[in-house]
């Protein structure tokens, strides 16, 4: 299995935090958020790992070191991830995780998206409706409405921002990434890929990450989320041994 990070955007709404750097530095405890997904990766025997830069790419690279395959996106300020991934179009031939690299993941979510075995596996919370950003409906565990704007009586869980795709799918995703690049779309996120495919032969499933703590940093809010979580993991009889292994409690 291979995993690739989309690490390219500015982060402009984290910039008072971030000192300007990309928001996947931004310190998590003792850690970036990168190097935290790096390791947690490796930790699982994942060590094709490809993170595609733009914004300041430099500081990434000097962050990842030599080990991780860097590809840089030139054109970050005035294209989306669907144009990261495209440049990397040519890894997308295998088991691949695909994700943010904005994120903090408890152990956990990283283990149930590796267990997949459906063709497409998007990782979802479904403790998440009234705060939810991006969110699914779903029939079952079948995505069939993705947005913004779902209503929350019809939002079922809140989209996490980790996709596991299998090697049967693999080749299709690609197939469809190329000919939405070729139709223009640089301006999409690369899960629009995925959502072109509702309503088709192919399934989206949303698979729920059962209670383990996640969050993307992209507002203030969640980098206060983040830290409360630290904090409250620090409190006395709490230690890294359990962070590691994924055994804190579950999102407020």
């Amino acid at each position: 299995m291979r995993a690739i990070i989309m690490a390219a955007g500015v982060g402009s709404r984290l910039q008072a935090l971030s000192a300007g750097k990309p928001k996947c530095l931004i310190q998590a405890d003792t850690e970036t958020l990168l190097g935290r997904l790096i390791r947690q990766l490796r930790s699982r025997d994942i060590h094709d790992i490809t993170v595609i830069t733009g914004f300041k790419s430099q500081l990434i690279r000097d962050e990842l070191g030599s080990d991780v395959r860097t590809i840089h996106n030139p054109f970050f300020r005035v294209t989306n991830s669907i144009a990261s991934l495209w440049l990397a179009r040519d890894l997308l031939t295998a088991d691949t995780l695909l994700m943010n690299a904005d994120l903090y993941l408890e152990p956990a979510v990283l283990d149930i998206a590796i267990a997949q075995t459906h063709p497409v596996a998007m990782l979802s919370d479904n403790r998440r409706i009234e705060t939810a950003d991006f969110r699914f409906r779903c029939e079952g565990d079948r995505i069939v409405e993705a947005s913004k704007h779902i209503s929350n009586e019809h939002t079922d869980c809140e989209y996490v921002g980790v996709v596991r795709l299998d090697a049967s799918i693999i080749g299709t995703y690609r197939e469809r990434l190329e000919e939405m690049i070729k139709k223009g779309c640089f301006g999409d996120w690369w899960e629009a890929v995925l959502y072109s495919f509702m309503g088709s032969d192919v399934d989206l499933m949303s698979v729920d990450v059962e209670g383990a703590f996640w969050t993307e940093v992209d507002h203030a809010a969640d980098y206060q989320r983040l830290t409360d979580w630290l904090g409250r993991l620090s409190l006395p009889g709490r230690d890294r041994s359990e962070r590691d292994l994924g055994q804190a409690s579950s999102h407020p």
